[in-house]
């Protein structure tokens, strides 16, 4: 009995001793600016942006921490900012690999707000869904860059996407979201803003490399309405191309100031009634079509 209870004791400081030894490889060992080339090469491939990664270190146990990324549309030869997170951790489930399944949970700081999700995969089938809240639209800087726009509010909502071997253009998913407290703070011509737009209420599709966009309305600001149409995805984003049909109407609060923005849209001044106009062209360079 004494040489089994031996046995079983040296047992025990083996597996810590692996364990212990597993830790220091993840912290002093592991190549991680490797792995940091790696992960924005197979971003870059797949999506039509440009990445950044400041920092890659390890979360105990078995997990990522990565610190500052960001993600930047090429505009004309110069890199404009789309999205950053100031920090977030990958972790991977233990109990699933049991039955053969690999289960990721993330969770982060991005526009300054929460994301959570996670990425679960079986045989050849992997799904990513993310939910994020109380995320700021004002440090999304790309309408500001490419169209001199500025928009401000709170952004909350989840996305589910089926995710596939190949870029962009081969994955599917959805997305809901909801806006409140949406306000115009810049726009391109003078004397238009602030002009609220209070709150929006979205569902995206993508499909194919197309985002449908299946619903869009805003109410509670100076114009209500909605957007229906598509985004044609190009692999230089700014050049997506725009199919979209507009309808706004002047809500009962709206602010006499704004009547040369309907003048713009074809409305002549006048306060009352809806206007349905179209827009084409691409994302970085927008056109109105009012007729």
């Amino acid at each position: 009995m004494q040489i089994k209870g031996k046995k079983a004791l040296h047992a025990v400081i083996f597996i810590l001793l692996g364990i212990l030894l597993f830790i220091l490889f993840l912290y002093i060992g592991f190549p991680y600016e490797t792995l940091k080339r790696r992960i924005v090469g197979e971003l870059e491939a797949r999506t039509p942006f440009l990445y950044e990664i400041e920092e890659i270190h390890p979360y105990p146990l078995v997990g990522l921490r990565f610190k500052n990324v960001v993600a930047y549309a090429s505009v004309d030869s110069k890199r404009v900012r789309v999205l950053g997170a100031e920090r977030f951790r990958v972790t991977v489930s233990l109990l699933p690999l049991l039955w053969r399944k690999l289960s990721l949970r993330l969770r982060g700081r991005v526009l300054g707000g929460t994301l959570v999700g996670g990425i679960s995969k079986r045989g050849d089938q992997r799904e990513l869904t993310l939910r994020g809240r109380d995320m700021s639209l004002q440090q999304i800087g790309v309408l500001k860059d490419l169209v001199g726009m500025e928009i401000t509010g709170i952004l909350g909502g989840v996305t589910v996407i089926t995710l596939e071997e190949g870029d962009i253009s081969e994955q599917s998913g959805r997305a809901e979201f909801l806006i409140t407290k949406a306000i115009l703070s810049k726009l391109p011509l003078p004397g238009l803003a602030p002009l609220r737009i209070g709150r929006i209420e979205g569902e995206l599709e993508l499909s194919r490399g197309s985002v449908l966009i299946k619903r869009f309305a805003f109410s509670e600001g100076d114009l209500e309405g909605q957007v229906l149409g598509t985004i044609v995805l190009s692999s230089h984003f700014p050049d997506s191309r725009l199919n979209l049909r507009i309808t706004v109407e002047p809500a009962a609060e709206f602010d006499p100031r704004h009547r040369v923005l309907l003048s713009l849209l074809g409305r002549q001044g006048k306060i009352k009634g809806s206007l349905a106009f179209s827009m084409r062209g691409t994302l970085g360079r927008p056109r109105l079509v009012t007729k």
